[in-house]
């Protein structure tokens, strides 16, 4: 039978501390010229952010966001690259400062992302996958506990909060911390333009005097369209998330080598037959290579599965105060 390889965990983290900061999934303030990695795109390959999966429903009767869209030709406050866990967290900090008033005036701001909706690791939501961090380090809860956005507020919101409680637990499932994260998206359509690839950033060689940089230019494709803007901001931020690391022994073209981020999206066109007796490779000793050792298990009972990892034992889940 054919043998598969996962490289699991060499690559995108598995959690992110959301508590309404910036600095998940390695965002990063612009302030000078940005042609990274050479290749004419920020990160070396023509794209700066992800895959493509669909944005979730939202909860009903929520509030709107106090961000407003601006015009694609107005000079931004802010232009963020990818709307992932990290640039959520803006804006729900933004609309928060916004609501409690220490924030007069909306800044104009754009979030411009890849995929053709909010996802969250769709392609690692196995069944019984749970957080490794408490959901108390949501997009909200640790910077203002009374915010429309923490975690028990979505709870509340989708008639879910008692059984939640009942659970006992601080660790949700990661399909219903996704849910969560799609629901707080779910505000912001009016200033997020998904289906947009980030091509590159620069200097607003126009608005600088003396050779200082005070606006930056920022150059997008529509995925759909192909056509091209250009947007100005005075400042961006990189929040484009990790980007999958198939490890050099590996072929990394070979369609039998999958990344752990593409694992339920194709495993199933790849391993059909579930009374096969497939030969699969998971590498990796953290979190994911243990949930698709284990998935892989429950799938294919008469698969022979092997966990291949550097270290000897697995890394334990991260449960730190902080």
């Amino acid at each position: 039978m054919p043998s598969l390889t996962f490289a699991a965990g060499v690559g995108p983290g598995d959690d992110a501390q959301l508590n309404g900061a910036a600095h998940a999934n390695g965002a990063g303030v612009l302030n000078g010229a940005a042609h990274a990695n050479g290749g004419g795109a920020l990160n070396g390959g023509g794209v700066i952010n992800g895959g493509g999966v669909p944005n979730g429903a939202a909860g009903q009767g929520r509030k709107a966001s106090r961000l407003r869209a601006s015009h694609a030709d107005d000079l931004h406050d802010l232009v963020c690259v990818g709307f992932g866990p990290a640039s959520l967290a803006i804006a729900v900090a933004l609309h928060d400062a916004l609501e409690a008033g220490t924030l007069q005036q909306a800044p104009k701001v754009l979030f411009l992302e890849k995929q053709a909706g909010f996802a969250w690791h769709a392609g690692m939501l196995l069944p019984g996958a749970k957080m490794q961090i408490s959901f108390v380090k949501d997009l909200a809860t640790l910077r203002d506990p009374r915010s429309n956005f923490t975690f028990l507020n979505y709870l509340h919101d989708q008639g879910r909060l008692v059984e939640f409680t009942n659970l006992s637990t601080f660790l949700p499932a990661r399909a219903e911390y996704e849910d969560y994260l799609r629901w707080s998206a779910g505000h912001f359509d009016d200033v997020v333009r998904y289906g947009t690839e980030v091509l590159s950033v620069g200097r607003d060689h126009a608005a600088a005097e003396g050779g200082v940089t005070d606006t930056f230019r920022v150059a997008s494709r529509s995925v759909k369209s192909g056509d091209t803007r250009t947007y100005r901001a005075k400042n961006v931020l990189l929040a484009v998330g990790g980007q999958p690391s198939i490890p050099r022994s590996l072929p990394s073209h070979n369609p039998r080598v999958v990344h752990s981020s593409q694992y339920t999206h194709l495993v199933p066109k790849i391993l059909h037959d579930v009374g096969a007796p497939y030969r699969v490779a998971v590498v990796g000793a953290g979190q994911s290579a243990a949930e698709i050792f284990n998935n892989i298990q429950t799938l294919y009972p008469n698969s022979r599965t092997w966990l291949v990892m550097r270290s000897e034992f697995l890394k334990p889940s991260d449960d730190s105060p902080l």
